[in-house]
């Protein structure tokens, strides 16, 4: 062992002190902790991606150690970097006796060499280490191969260079200290040192928060989570030659697409692609639209298809198809984890149930003389989805559907030629007077109620005739059924600024559209079709019918007292939770001020310095920071909160 003695001299406001150290190499088997090394907290952080660094750089920083007992050697300061040697060597990297370059320091404080030794060190400024990265790159060394020199992650080298391509002005300013990492960050999601400096230099300093500065440079583009870049796909908008920018600070939500035109012609494209089948199913009109509201602002009329019974050959398919079902379903549940035979299995599952519910719409067709007053609409809901609305009336045509459908039902050609009521109520006996036929036909509407109360069934079917009648039939027929009933049936969507970015109005009408196409397509057919319902059928539509009828909606000088505390009973008796139905999103974020903003956040259980940072941002960075910060929290305001419900979440939920 080679030993080279070193005399170090100091020069203090004192007489000169010498300090004597020794240079050795010692083997890395006999080095051992020092219980003197004064860094205790994270002493293991990161120690593969330090071992990586050694192995391709050597050890350039030596250990600090002391004599210790039985031969050892005990590392006073450089625990991390034995750590990292002791790992190369267990992964068979490094030879366990490896010769290590260690100073040998005796005689002197343990303590206070280990907290010089951290102490005095100073960090690489940002900007060189960036500038850095971007040498070696720009030397042909790829990301991933700097990663690995220097056990970094590949991410956080990609990261670094997006920064190197900051604009020279932007970089002199995080040189002086004048400009966070983070504000850095922001300002790297455009490739243009224009934009770089124009948002920079122009806004005033009370301005420069990371969030304003990344809204402001992204305001023209479209996130990838939008519906539109959802229903297109970014691979479909590239190959197109539409731009993307890629935040790699912001992995969540940080890619953009900056071509919004050419992002809205896919789209329609995709629309107008959908709809063309349609064309040829004998409607009278097909229209593609982007807006997801369309269906509830329209002022439509529906028109719904009629059911026809199964044949026997599409019966018999049905049922060897449940079969069939039955048969792989099994099989897939009695596969180990892991077997190649599932996925065969399912994908044959799901041609199953393609088939299944090919054969069940076949039998549902709509009246080709309604069709012709009819039409279809193609749009995008708010998960990125092609929707096809069928049987909508635009109000130019309704009329002429109303008279289609009087004088299907109505008339009939009598005898002589002339026209006859198709049914009519018996005339009064001759002679009675109207007192008098109004008292009998009382007596026997009073028995007909006792016999009403003692056939359910038939009660439920009269109960429901007027409400389903009015809900589905509306403005065709009018309904003026034996059984008096007044429902409201209010509209929602005209209460709701946007209508299509609600998820229970969406789930409301996609019960509707199933019920529709349940029930018989022609009004005419409605009273024998409930009569050959089951109870428990009948209660299920009951249940919809009387749901349409509900009206909880608080308008503006509403005196309804009695109708909301019902409303509210309603909503305790159901469970009603709003949080599975409503977010404290943007869009009832942009509804509020600041200082509304500020309230919610505060009732929210918010940090004040989130509170404080929100208040004064702009409005655009204040609604996103709120968003974000109430993700997850469960907050409603007391408009939506049923009865004992507080305004968050419990824990236990």
């Amino acid at each position: 062992m080679n030993t080279m003695t070193i005399a170090t001299d100091i020069a203090v406001a004192h007489p000169i002190i010498t300090i004597q150290h020794e240079d050795e190499s010692i083997a890395l088997n006999r080095l051992v902790p020092s219980a003197g090394n004064v860094r205790r907290v994270n002493a293991t952080a990161g120690l593969s991606e330090l071992a990586d660094s050694i192995e391709a750089h050597g050890l350039i920083h030596k250990l600090t150690v002391r004599e210790g007992k039985k031969g050892r050697y005990e590392v006073i300061a450089g625990s991390r970097r034995l750590g990292a040697l002791r790992l190369l060597a267990k992964e068979g990297r490094l030879a366990e006796d490896a010769p290590i370059p260690c100073t040998l320091r005796n005689g002197e404080d343990v303590t206070e060499l280990s907290l010089a030794e951290n102490v005095q060190r100073e960090a690489m400024h940002v900007v060189d280490e960036i500038l850095a990265y971007r040498d070696l790159a720009e030397g042909g060394m790829a990301p991933e191969s700097i990663a690995a020199r220097f056990g970094q992650s590949v991410i956080t080298v990609r990261q670094r260079l997006k920064l190197a391509g900051l604009s020279p002005k932007v970089l002199d300013v995080m040189r002086e200290d004048a400009m966070s990492i983070e504000q850095a960050r922001a300002l790297a999601i455009s490739d243009s040192h224009e934009e770089q400096e124009r948002v920079w230099f122009e806004l005033p300093d009370w301005n420069h928060d990371p969030r304003n500065l990344r809204a402001l440079l992204t305001r023209e583009h479209v996130r990838s989570t939008d519906r539109l870049a959802r229903l297109v796909g970014l691979d479909a908008y590239e190959v197109a030659g539409g731009g993307i920018v890629r935040d790699l600070f912001n992995e969540d939500s940080g890619t953009f697409l900056t071509d919004q035109p050419l992002l809205t012609r896919l789209a329609m494209e995709a629309l107008e692609q959908a709809a063309e089948p349609l064309r040829n199913e004998g409607w009278h009109w097909v229209e593609a639209n982007l807006d997801t509201s369309i269906i509830y602002s329209g002022g439509y009329g529906r028109i719904y298809p009629q059911t026809r019974e199964l044949t026997e050959d599409e019966q018999a398919e049905l049922s060897a198809l449940g079969e069939s079902f039955d048969e792989v379903q099994a099989q897939v549940e009695g596969y180990a984890e892991g077997d190649p035979a599932v996925e065969s299995d399912e994908a044959r599952l799901v041609e199953i149930e393609r088939r299944i519910t090919a054969i069940q719409s076949s039998t549902k067709t709509y009246d080709p003389q309604e069709q012709a007053f009819a039409g279809c609409i193609v749009y995008i809901d708010q998960f990125g989805a092609v929707q096809v609305g069928r049987g909508y009336v635009k109000a130019e045509d309704r009329e002429a559907l109303e008279r289609l459908r009087r004088g299907d039902a109505g008339e009939e050609e009598g005898e002589d030629g002339g026209e006859v009521p198709a049914s009519s109520a018996p005339e009064p006996e001759a002679g009675y007077s109207a007192a008098l036929v109004e008292e009998l036909t009382a007596i026997r509407t009073a028995a007909m109620r006792v016999e009403l109360a003692n056939r359910p069934a038939v009660a439920l079917a009269a109960l429901l005739y007027p409400l389903v009648g009015r809900i589905f039939h509306s403005g065709y027929t009018t309904y003026d059924a034996a059984v008096e009933v007044s429902g409201q049936r209010r509209e929602l969507a005209p209460s709701i600024k946007e209508p299509g970015e609600a998820r229970p109005l969406a789930a409301w009408q996609a019960m509707k559209e199933a019920w529709g196409d349940t029930l018989p397509g022609a009004a005419a057919d409605l009273w024998t079709w409930l009569l050959d319902q089951p109870t428990d059928k009948l209660l299920e539509l009951l249940a919809f019918v009387t749901a349409a009828n509900l009206n909880g909606v608080k308008a503006k000088h509403d005196q309804s007292r009695s109708r909301l505390e019902n409303a509210e009973q309603i909503a305790v008796a159901v469970g009603l939770d709003m949080r599975s139905h409503w977010t404290a999103d943007a869009t009832f974020l942009n509804r509020l001020s600041k200082a509304g903003i500020a309230e919610v956040l505060e009732e929210a259980g918010c940090a004040s310095q989130v509170v404080w940072a929100v208040e004064k941002a702009p409005k655009l960075e204040a609604v996103a920071e709120a968003e974000k910060q109430l993700a997850g929290k469960g907050w409603l305001p007391a408009v939506l909160r049923t009865e004992g419900q507080g305004a968050l979440r419990e824990a236990s939920v």
